[in-house]
């Protein structure tokens, strides 16, 4: 990174609020590493249209596929990162084969034969122009796992079925999915997707990109595997790879590169989905002839290597799916590449490794396997970054969220950070805020990021109640935490405040205060505000505050009047250690070819702040995990409640017009249809249940709200009884018990069920609590009584 680049940076990671120590960003460099390691992530999201493409609709950008923002790219050269790795999907870049026979009419649908999407095309020079601008680099990998899906062109150059998308951000389809074929590289007569082809593709993107200064690499090609047996064109299953086949494609677009760029890297992925403990043994046709070439190899810490589980004690113990792990089980397997790449004197790449979230035994793990490659002067890529919504808290993701006004690093930067030895970290703390006096809460403050040295705080006490420890130790190294306990003493409002020598105020988590009220509800008479966090604390839940809105979860800064929002963070108590209740918006509308959805804005009236949506509008997202037995059964990351448990929403806000609708509050599964919300249909105010066997209950409000008028609106649901209430006034209830669903998100603002965008609501909206659990009609009363004057409801 030149010394101008290296500036920029740092005056990023200052408005980012690190916790600086060591004043220098690089402070160890162990081993044989390289003068400055190379790590980055997987910028995934390009290349998730698949498996609907050609046969559906599913090519909507911030839908099915969704580019990296420009945000993104700044964020991770802020956090020292030098180059990533960008998935891209063959099909949307060059939409038809080179040498294609089509007709006029589908050329005039589809594109020419070996053309350019221009518009995909420009994403990816607009990610590169990102990468450069941050003083990075970017390589653009081709995730097709060495296949290509395509229509079927009869004899006449047709397509049949193929229809126009009724949007001209959308691709082309048929309506028979019979028509759509699956290609793969293949030697033997018939072979369906020849060397030509790829070196076709090649070709032309080194002619495109070549020279950007954003420009970091060539990625041939993602994880080839189960390529045809010896003589065959066919997929095969059974282990039979042959493994000539590869070599022949990777060479042709070496050459073809070649004769085009004489510079830029080459990233050379191997058979057998480039494992890093089989390259020695699938790949016995490598090296190849060229320059500039790096072997690209991947590694899972999962006992398959496929990156699919995230159970630490059901991987480590003996199974069908192989040998148990252990902590040198990422090592052990990257050892075998870094062997190799030394006898045969080539340089490696570890293009992907993930590290799953839940357990700090995946970190261990994870922190051995690239040492070692960094140690040898080796890259290293995690597994996954990016911004398409499944990404965001997945078990193992790369994907910053979002919590005490600050950007939440993800733990896996943290262990990169440290392998690498770049000293950033930012600080948080979360906890209980509720319990009865004499009964002791646990407090954890922890830190994101690396440490270089120890941090140690200290804990303040304002009102009644005794602390376990008034000084606290952040240990160095990666994603550090302490933790202390309160005892409240009784009938008691305390509140909790951090020091640290040296550091500013906001480099410390927030005060926080804990309750022990005997009686919340009478305490509104002293203080609502008080009262009302009271009760959320009791019920732990959680409250988004558009007071809190800012423009960005990433380098963000507090949202002013008519400013885009894009963050906000839980201000109540539904958060803990691991599991940030975080509403994020990442849509991604860099440019306007990312589609016609508009995002909140901020609204600022008599210093009451709100945000504006409208019909087209993405709202706030909250993505969380779901449970799944001996992959991921206890996820840290998840909703506060299920559809069947008790639980209650409630939320400010005002309507733009008599007639306005859309979802104000909602909780789901992405993947399904079954939800949780509080919306409005044709003005008038509506809880609605659906539930995993297709149950609806529904109930609505007698009469339309007045348009431009602050409204309270809750939901209330137990077993056997449901609630809506409208300004603290009961509007109707039902009686139904619902069949148990898991919820992996909420969503403000907006829905989304099914894979697919629902309504935006069309007004203000001012706050929303929801919670596990139903508080009483008093209770409630306080809270909407809280949100009515944040709202600046009458009476």
């Amino acid at each position: 990174m030149k010394r101008r680049e290296f500036s920029q940076a740092a005056a990023a990671v200052a408005a980012l609020g690190y916790l600086r120590l060591d004043g220098a960003q690089t402070v160890s460099r162990p081993g044989a590493r390289a003068a400055v390691a190379v790590i980055g992530t997987n910028l995934s999201g390009m290349e998730w249209a698949m498996p609907g493409l050609r046969h559906s609709l599913s090519s909507a950008p911030n839908i099915h596929f969704t580019v990296p923002r420009k945000a993104d790219v700044a964020y991770l050269a802020a956090c020292g990162f030098s180059k990533n790795r960008l998935p891209v999907q063959w099909e949307l870049l060059q939409p038809m084969l080179a040498a294609t026979f089509a007709s006029p009419a589908v050329q005039a649908l589809v594109g020419e034969p070996g053309s350019f999407h221009a518009g995909y095309a420009s994403f990816i020079t607009g990610i590169l122009d990102a990468h450069a601008a941050a003083g990075i680099r970017c390589v653009i990998d081709l995730h097709n796992y060495a296949r290509y899906q395509d229509f079927r062109y009869q004899p006449d150059g047709s397509v049949i079925g193929l229809k126009a998308a009724p949007d001209a951000l959308l691709r082309p389809y048929t309506t028979d999915s019979a028509q759509v074929q699956v290609r793969i590289f293949a030697l033997g007569e018939g072979a369906s997707l020849k060397p030509a082809q790829f070196a076709d593709f090649w070709r032309r993107a080194a002619a495109r990109w070549k020279g950007h200064p954003g420009l970091g690499g060539y990625g041939l090609m993602n994880e080839p595997h189960q390529l045809p047996e010896p003589g065959s064109v066919a997929e095969n299953r059974q282990g039979r790879d042959d493994l000539t086949i590869l070599p022949v494609f990777m060479q042709a677009a070496i050459d073809a590169i070649r004769a085009i760029d004489t510079q830029t890297p080459i990233y050379v992925a191997g058979n057998a989905w480039s494992g890093a403990a089989s390259v020695a043994t699938k790949n016995p046709g490598y090296p190849l002839s060229g320059s500039g070439l790096i072997y690209e190899v991947h590694a899972y810490l999962d006992r398959r290597s496929a990156g699919h589980a995230f159970d630490w004690d059901t991987e480590s113990k003996t199974g069908p799916q192989g040998a148990p792990i252990s902590s040198a089980t990422g090592r052990d397997r990257v050892k075998v590449a870094v062997d190799w790449a030394r006898a045969k004197g080539v340089s490696i790449a570890l293009g992907e490794i993930g590290m799953p979230i839940d357990d700090p035994r995946w970190a261990e793990s994870f922190r051995n396997a690239i040492d070692l490659v960094l140690q040898n002067g080796f890259e290293v890529y995690s597994w996954m970054g990016g911004n398409h919504w499944p990404i965001h808290n997945f078990a193992m993701n790369h994907a910053p969220g979002w919590h005490q006004n600050k950007t939440l690093e993800p733990l896996v930067s943290g262990v990169m950070k440290a392998s690498a030895g770049i000293a950033q970290a930012t600080l948080f703390d979360d906890g209980p805020g509720h319990a009865p006096a004499g009964t002791p809460l646990t407090l954890t403050v922890y830190a994101r990021g690396h440490l270089a040295r120890p941090v140690r705080l200290s804990v303040a006490l304002k009102g009644g109640g005794k602390l376990g420890k008034t000084q606290l130790t952040i240990p160095a190294g990666a994603n550090g935490q302490d933790s202390f306990s309160f005892t409240p003493a009784e009938n008691q409002l305390a509140t909790l405040s951090y020091s640290l020598d040296g550091q500013p105020a906001g480099q410390v988590p927030p005060p926080r205060k804990v309750f022990s009220l005997a009686d919340p509800v009478a305490f509104a008479a002293t203080s609502l505000g008080d009262a009302a966090m009271a009760i959320i604390a009791k019920y732990s839940a959680c409250k988004w505050d558009l007071a809190d809105g800012y423009t960005d979860y990433l380098l963000g800064a507090p949202a002013a009047n008519g400013q885009v929002v894009r963050a906000v963070s839980d201000s109540g108590y539904g958060s803990s250690p691991g599991n940030a209740m975080e509403m994020l918006n990442w849509t991604n509308k860099d440019s306007p070819a990312m589609g016609s959805m508009s995002l909140p804005v901020m609204r600022v009236e008599q210093g009451r702040k709100s945000a504006v949506f409208g019909a087209d509008t993405f709202g706030f997202w909250c993505k969380k995990s779901v449970p799944e037995a001996g992959v991921q059964p206890n996820p840290k990351n998840r909703t506060p409640y299920r559809l069947e448990d008790a639980h209650f929403a409630i939320a400010a806000l005002s309507i733009a017009s008599k007639n306005s609708q859309g979802v104000v509050f909602q909780a789901s599964r992405a993947e399904e249809n079954h939800a949780s919300e509080l919306a409005v249909v044709n003005g008038q105010p509506v809880a609605r249940w659906v539930d995993a066997k297709g149950r609806k209950v529904q109930l609505t409000g007698p009469d339309r709200l007045v348009p431009n008028q602050a409204s309270v609106l809750t939901l209330t649901s137990a077993p056997g009884q449901q609630a809506l209430r409208v300004n603290s006034a009961l509007a109707d209830s039902s009686s139904a018990t619902f069949a148990p669903a898991v919820f992996n998100q909420m969503l403000i603002g907006w829905g989304f069920l099914g894979y697919y965008p629902q309504g935006g609501f069309m007004g203000r909206i001012h706050a929303v609590i929801t919670g596990k659990g139903v508080p009483t009609a008093a209770e409630l009363g306080v809270l909407e009584q809280y949100l009515g004057r944040l709202a600046g409801a009458s009476g």
